[in-house]
């Protein structure tokens, strides 16, 4: 224990280590098989988990990365753990528990960089810059935005706890997991998503016109791409990571590999699409602002689907807060669990009426 937070690592390692959702058990069997005697235990948000061991940080990465596991996919070491909260002002906690961990020095280089689980009145880039700005103040070490740096500064919120890390770039340890198939090759649906996107179409009575064309943002893998280009004439699958080759090879589907945000503002979008979906894998207080940018690429009057995630237990306070986000650009906003939601909603809403646009 320590004035900075409840977690000060002492003679242990401690890891925040991703892995699919769903598979958190079989993960902490793994890793308690490839580092005996270790606590690993779930974090709040599905696919996450917090890994304590004796062993060395180094030799704690070198057998997870050694090992055959099935199930573990990001490692990211860590030695701090401090508490926040929704105001900013608990951010100020963060850089001296940082500068506690003892790693930057006087001109090393370092990126902070944050994912944050929860809600929040500031977001994730509001944090890096703050405590970058903090970090230089109190080491002398400088901050950097791009290139190679000395430090990589981890801070992997999730509501009102933060894990910080300081390490260096190539310590952040990525797998691919393996060997999760519950169906015969080839006939595995991408992801539960698919069935997510139908049942909402069915449930909101969600009826595509000849010609339509649909933009999906947060598209990766595909799931939900490959279920519109079945109604609809284009897809327009929005994402930076890489689409299934199912996906990326449907002649219905066109890839914009970026993030959602740069096509805001986009000439040749406004007003193109009969649908925009939005399953992005964030907190709803950052989903419905980019499902409100884009809501000029809609004609008028079409319609929009977006799941609305829990980053915490708190799920009546997430669909209000979307809720309220999203009735800027839309209305007639309704919200249902569906069969094939886990810890989230789905909601479907109509573009707002542009304004000077006549009444019909």
């Amino acid at each position: 224990m320590n004035t900075a937070g409840e977690m000060t690592v002492g003679n242990c390692t401690a890891l925040v280590i991703t892995t699919p959702a769903g598979w958190e058990g079989e993960a902490r069997r793994e890793l308690r098989r490839v580092l005996p005697g270790a606590q690993a235990r779930p974090l709040l948000l599905k696919g996450n988990i917090v890994v304590l061991t004796q062993r060395s940080e180094e030799e704690a990465l070198a057998l997870i990365a050694e090992a055959e596991t099935r199930c573990v996919a990001r490692v990211i070491p860590v030695q701090r753990q401090v508490r926040v909260a929704p105001e900013a002002a608990s951010l100020a906690l963060i850089a001296p528990a940082v500068v506690e961990v003892g790693r930057l020095r006087v001109g090393d280089t370092f990126l902070v960089r944050c994912r944050r689980r929860g809600e929040h009145e500031w977001n994730s880039g509001q944090l890096e810059r703050l405590v970058a700005h903090e970090l230089e103040r109190l080491t002398g070490a400088v901050g950097d935005y791009e290139g190679e740096v000395d430090w990589l500064v981890t801070v992997q919120v999730y509501q009102d706890i933060a894990y910080l890390g300081v390490v260096k770039p190539e310590r952040v340890l990525q797998k691919v997991p393996r060997e999760q198939r519950k169906y015969a090759p080839g006939q595995r649906p991408l992801n539960r998503a698919q069935w997510k996107i139908r049942e909402a179409l069915e449930a909101f009575a969600i009826h595509l016109p000849q010609g339509a064309w649909v933009l999906d943002l947060g598209s990766a893998p595909g799931g939900w791409a490959l279920v519109l280009a079945e109604l609809a004439e284009r897809v327009v699958a929005v994402d930076p990571g890489e689409l299934d080759p199912r996906a990326a090879g449907h002649p219905r589907i066109e890839h914009i590999q970026c993030r959602a945000e740069e096509l805001a503002g986009r000439e040749d979008l406004q007003g193109r699409f009969d649908l925009l979906t939005c399953d992005m894998n964030l907190d709803p207080s950052e989903a419905a602002p980019v499902v409100c940018r884009l809501a000029p690429a809609l004609k008028p009057d079409a319609r929009a689907v977006m799941t609305v995630k829990y980053t915490t237990v708190r799920r009546r306070q997430h669909e209000r807060a979307a809720r309220e986000i999203l009735a800027a650009e839309y209305d007639e906003i309704r919200m249902r669990r569906l069969p094939h939601n886990a810890r989230e909603t789905t909601a479907a809403m109509r573009r707002r009426e542009p304004a000077g646009r006549a009444p019909k």
